[in-house]
């Protein structure tokens, strides 16, 4: 088994838990007795220890090694599953998160940094675009087998044969990264210790942390803002969801491809352009069917720009120090994050619920604009010899 193919079951397995976790955490928190204060705790927890994580995670692994981040995150995501499964009161549920934090830091960032050790610049996007499919795949498979135990009421306590189906699928995932995932610590180790510093990759940090504040901005309230003006219905809002679900099995890898092709600061900033036009539909849609539309052409385009915006990193900052690299590149995807959720927040809930999507709109389209002007990077189709690894028949 290549080291693609281990990463793609590793993602897999470990990817069942994520938008069950995601989008019934409140509810199972509340369900056993979780206070709204201590709800906000747990998340504003889970967020600062994930930030804090991921510069550590960088060096860690340019040092130590790619596998062991792998490693180590998977056994944190474990860890969270079993306090699932065995907690029930505040100090368990906080615990997890924590760990959840951690454990994110770690995998995701080794994960990237070994696509890309593996990948030359016309497959990078590509291998990027495999492992988002493989992530949807068992995302998808993980929330259709919980949500059916959930609605069907199949056994008295549904969470906890749920966490213990996640608890299973987590420990198969470790297995496959111990004895599967190949070290790539030394696949083209050529370090200058100043490159890190460049002009263009921190101009690049800055772009794509500007981007997640923007992005950000109605992450937490879109939810709400289906359910107070497209429809209340849980099961509707679920259907929402779907289509972009389904195409995420598929289309990242094709979206890869065509970013390996062509330039990837046109595809990124094409990507963001048609998003802010979508996000500036969102408050005229009230159909629930157009609504719907909508909604998965915004899956679409996150799907299209996604794997060359991955990718961008090691074209801006070379083939060196790639564990840095995407250590600070997730620290600047973190800070945005917080900071564009909160000010999101607030905007929807102090001037209203559709300006936010008017402004997230509008700045989108304005930061495509300058983004490709001031991004001096131009990636495309070249020849490249000595390939790390062959995606062929996986």
């Amino acid at each position: 088994m290549n080291n693609l193919k281990a990463l793609k079951k590793s993602v897999f397995f470990i990817s069942f838990p994520f938008s069950l976790i995601g989008f019934l955490f409140p509810v199972y928190a509340h369900s056993i007795g979780i206070s709204v204060i201590e709800l906000g705790v747990i998340y504003s927890t889970f967020s600062l220890f994930t930030i804090l994580m991921r510069p550590a995670v960088g060096l860690l692994i340019d040092n130590r090694g790619r596998k062991v981040g792998v490693v180590l995150g998977i056994v944190f995501y474990c860890l969270v599953n079993l306090f699932l499964l065995i907690g029930n009161d505040f100090k368990y549920l906080l615990t997890a998160r924590i760990f959840q934090g951690i454990g994110g830091s770690f995998i995701w960032i080794s994960i990237d940094t070994i696509i890309s050790d593996i990948s030359n610049e016309n497959n990078r996007s590509e291998n990027f675009g495999i492992i988002n499919e493989s992530l949807s795949k068992g995302d998808f498979l993980g929330a259709f087998i919980g949500f059916t135990i959930i609605y069907n009421n199949f056994f008295s306590d549904s969470f906890r044969i749920i966490f213990f189906i996640y608890l299973v699928t987590s420990l198969i995932s470790l297995y496959y990264a111990v004895s599967k995932v190949e070290e790539t610590f030394f696949y083209k180790k050529s370090y200058e210790e100043d490159i890190i510093n460049n002009k263009s990759f921190n101009l690049f940090l800055f772009l794509m942390g500007s981007l997640t504040f923007i992005s950000s901005l109605t992450s937490h309230t879109y939810l709400i803002y289906v359910r107070e003006n497209i429809t209340d219905q849980l099961y509707l809002i679920s259907y929402l969801f779907i289509p972009g679900a389904i195409l995420s099995m598929f289309l990242p890898n094709k979206f890869g491809k065509l970013s390996d092709r062509y330039d990837r600061r046109k595809i990124l900033c094409s990507g963001i352009l048609v998003l802010g036009i979508l996000y500036l539909l969102i408050p005229i849609v009230k159909n629930y069917y157009y609504f719907i539309i909508i909604n998965t052409l915004i899956a679409i385009t996150s799907m299209l720009y996604g794997p060359a915006q991955s990718a961008l990193v090691v074209d801006i900052v070379g083939d060196n120090q790639r564990g840095k690299s995407y250590g600070k590149y997730k620290l600047a995807l973190g800070i945005g994050g917080m900071l564009g959720s909160m000010v999101g927040a607030f905007v929807y809930d102090q001037i209203g619920n559709t300006i936010v999507f008017y402004i997230k709109g509008i700045i989108l389209i304005s930061f495509s604009m300058l983004t490709i002007k001031l991004m001096d990077v131009k990636t495309g189709y070249d020849e490249v010899e000595n390939s790390r690894e062959s995606i062929d028949g996986i």
